[in-house]
């Protein structure tokens, strides 16, 4: 458990360091990937298929591949 959570904390780093508005790339990347990135918590279960769905997401809008 923890790898979703730790995609969506790198998510976070990226628009930071970018200096985007997280809201609306988190809101861009979570339509792509199919669900919303803001219900994503510490405990949340893994599921391989989200993961894969957000790293193809996150690739498409950022350009950057994700640490899973």
């Amino acid at each position: 458990m923890g790898r979703l959570h730790d995609a969506v904390c790198q998510i976070d780093r990226i628009c930071q360091d970018r200096g985007l508005d997280p809201i609306k790339t988190k809101g861009e990347i979570s339509m792509k990937s199919g669900f919303f990135l803001a219900i994503v918590f510490p405990n949340t279960p893994d599921d391989p298929e989200k993961l894969d769905k957000l790293q193809a997401a996150t690739q498409s809008v950022l350009g950057v591949s994700l640490i899973t």
